[in-house]
């Protein structure tokens, strides 16, 4: 048999030295597992049974395997390599470093998650319907462009009751806000072109804009809503494409806008041409009569988008964007080329929860939770004597200002198996703050509040 062609000036015994380190140091093959005999690596590699001999003792003696008389060569356990120091805290807390422990399991405490406990979703529901998803025999349909025509519908009524006027055809299905929003971005903004953000914001949303290589412009935000000066200044001198806004229960805030600062906002965006997407990701999360942009935009420079994320699972991938008909064509056509179509099985999952009349019922549940453990966050802040950013009505948020540098707080706690999410992640700039976002549904011990008060 030919040999197989290996790079120049490697010699037999070397390229198959290199195969097995590669897969051992990939971890393709574990501590433990048996490597191909001789004579079957021999023949894999087109080499002499010699060639594989002496490359295997080589790995013995270096330390990757260990031979068994009468039985072959195996991956051998090796030594595994103090951590590094941790660097400083500076450098630690980023937007990584919140995200990687947001989704580690051994994260699955503390007030810097950004979801509901999952004790408060209804996994017996959610269950049901797999399973009756499961005897219609709808595991094998194909996605379709705009997403799943049944659910569109159901979310063309949906959106009417919050005043937004759109047909099927100006809604597309996504896995997400951050989806759309990388939909949006991908279509009308280009590198280097500034976007607009309210300051604090979302981290997810500032992460994906600087993704795009566009300039992330931060807006002071206060109690009341934007610096609207500074906004009609910024717009002026950085020619933006694009605004992101939210309006009700505002991440990380949880505060809402009063509708005459939005409608100030949207004529400062129709004067400079500014297109604005609103995350509207905490609406079903909302009790209070919130105007949106989209409602009083009519969806002409407006991009709406939300989620179910938050309110059913994370793992139910199933969000929706509204624009203008001309402009949701082309967000259909981006979300082709960068993802063909959204999984339809999750489409039908939620299309079939919404229609029966259960989601509505466990949401309404959940805003009367929340109201309860908002409440309660307050009195307890109140009581420690930290400021929170305005009165929030709405959402799982509050924003605290801890009078001390959070990012170094949260390095404490995460070695307390506690993650909190400190206030720079919410900033372009991410500079240290002494503000954190709080999530009200935390449940604080006296261990945790200890080391938040200290």
């Amino acid at each position: 048999m030919p040999s197989k062609p290996r790079p120049p000036g490697l010699s037999r015994v070397e390229d198959c030295v290199r195969w097995a380190r590669r897969r051992i140091e990939g971890e393709v093959l574990r501590p433990g597992m048996r490597l191909p005999s001789v004579r079957a690596l021999a023949r894999q590699r087109g080499v002499s049974p010699f060639t594989v001999v002496e490359a295997y003792e080589r790995l013995v003696a270096d330390g990757y395997l260990e031979a068994r008389r009468g039985s072959g060569f195996y991956v051998r356990e090796r030594a595994v390599a103090a951590p590094a120091s941790e660097p400083p805290v500076g450098s630690v807390i980023d937007l990584d470093w919140l995200m990687q422990n947001m989704l580690e399991s051994g994260a699955a405490q503390g007030p810097g998650l950004g979801v509901l406990p999952a004790s408060w979703l209804d996994g017996a529901q959610l269950g049901a319907a797999i399973r009756a998803l499961g005897r219609e025999g709808r595991w094998l349909d194909s996605g379709k462009p705009h997403g799943y025509g049944p659910l569109r519908s159901l979310l063309q009524q949906r959106l009417a009751e919050l005043d937004i006027l759109a047909q099927p055809d100006q809604i597309v299905l996504t896995t997400g806000v951050a989806h759309a929003l990388n939909l949006v971005l991908a279509a009308l903004v280009k590198p280097g072109d500034a976007v607009l953000t309210l300051d604090p914001c979302w981290f997810g949303a500032l992460g994906i804009v600087a993704a795009h290589g566009a300039r992330v412009v931060g807006i002071a935000c206060g109690a009341d809503g934007p610096d609207l000066a500074e906004l009609e200044r910024r717009m002026a001198q950085e020619r933006p494409r694009l605004m992101v806004l939210s309006t009700a229960a505002r991440n990380p805030t949880g505060l809402s806008l009063p509708e005459s600062i939005v409608v100030r906002i949207l004529a400062l965006a129709a004067r400079h041409d500014v297109t604005v997407f609103e995350d509207d990701v905490y609406a079903d999360l909302c009790g209070s009569r919130v105007t949106r942009a989209a409602a009083l935009d009519r969806l002409d420079r407006v991009v709406y988008a939300g989620s179910f994320s938050k309110t059913l699972a994370a793992n139910v991938r199933v969000g929706y964007l509204a624009a203008n008909a001309e402009l949701a064509r082309k967000l259909t056509n981006a979300k082709i080329l960068t993802g063909f179509t959204t999984p339809e099985l999750n489409e039908r999952l939620v299309h079939k929860l919404l229609a029966e009349r259960r989601y509505d019922k466990h949401v309404e549940g959940l805003r009367e939770r929340l109201a309860g453990q908002r409440e309660l966050a307050k009195r307890m802040f109140a009581a420690e004597g930290v400021e929170i950013l305005g009165d929030p009505a709405d959402g799982m948020f509050l924003w605290a200002n801890m009078r001390a540098d959070t990012n170094r707080l949260a390095v404490r706690c995460r070695e307390q198996g506690i993650l909190i999410a400190p206030g720079s992640l919410f900033t372009a700039q991410q500079a240290p703050s002494t503000w954190m976002r709080f999530n009200v549904t935390a449940q604080v011990d006296k261990r945790m509040r200890d080391l938040l008060f200290a």
